[in-house]
């Protein structure tokens, strides 16, 4: 087996009605109920054009730093509505993509790109509606020699996923959902969705209850110094 250059074909799917409900829910929604611990980091950002919501099974790719054959074959690879995913091994020097593997991709109706590098071209891809994600750009572009694996464990942006795991992103970033946690996931972030909605209300009306601020802290032990005479205060102090 070639390890280090080879590509795995034909992973699981996930059930279309699965990727619309996540679809229509928060990133962060989501992230706050997996332990707030699957949110990709921030340099990971949405280059394209905003307000566009992902959602797709992921297809993962790992590549030599700074080096997009790989990529290519997995725009070829994926299927409508797939999400790709890669690996750049922290690499910010070389583009990994521009204008016409996007217009590629979204030729082939996929669900967005994530990737953990820069992406060149950039006046016409934020102009477009497929999701594509990326740490920055850069005029310089990539190689195209190898090696690389497709649909193999992969990090992104601090986030650990495999092939066929749940990839959304929105305004605020991308969030991994493993495969084998969907259902429990959803249904959590469907609850605390209704609930947070209901904090908006709340907060929007000024009744949001604001008690468990004080309480934390005082279980936490902070103390409260009067800055004009150094004095230490007991309960609550607005100011």
């Amino acid at each position: 087996m070639a390890v280090g250059f080879r590509i795995f074909t034909n992973p699981d799917g996930i059930d279309a009605e699965i990727i619309e409900a996540f679809r229509k829910l928060p990133g962060s929604n989501v992230a706050d109920c997996m332990g707030r611990m699957s949110g990709m980091h921030s340099e990971i950002r949405r280059v394209s054009k905003d307000g566009c919501k992902m959602a797709g099974s992921a297809v993962t790719v790992k590549v030599r730093p700074g080096d997009n054959l790989m990529l290519h074959k997995a725009l070829d690879m994926a299927r409508e509505g797939d999400v790709i995913v890669v690996s750049n091994g922290g690499d910010r020097s070389h583009s990994l993509m521009g204008e016409i593997m996007v217009r590629h991709a979204e030729f082939r109706k996929l669900g967005g790109i994530v990737l953990d590098g820069p992406v060149r071209d950039i006046d016409t891809i934020r102009t477009l509606e497929i999701p594509i994600y990326a740490t920055g750009t850069t005029p310089a572009g990539p190689y195209k020699e190898g090696p690389g694996e497709i649909n193999v464990n992969i990090t992104c942006g601090g986030v650990s996923l495999n092939p066929g795991d749940l990839v959304i992103g929105d305004d605020d970033g991308v969030v991994v959902v493993p495969r084998e946690d969907l259902e429990e996931v959803l249904a959590s972030a469907l609850d605390f969705n209704r609930k947070d909605q209901g904090k908006v209300v709340e907060s929007t009306a000024g009744r949001l209850n604001r008690a468990w601020v004080d309480k934390s802290l005082a279980e936490k032990g902070c103390e409260y110094i009067d800055l004009k005479t150094g004095k230490r205060l007991t309960g609550e102090q607005d100011g």
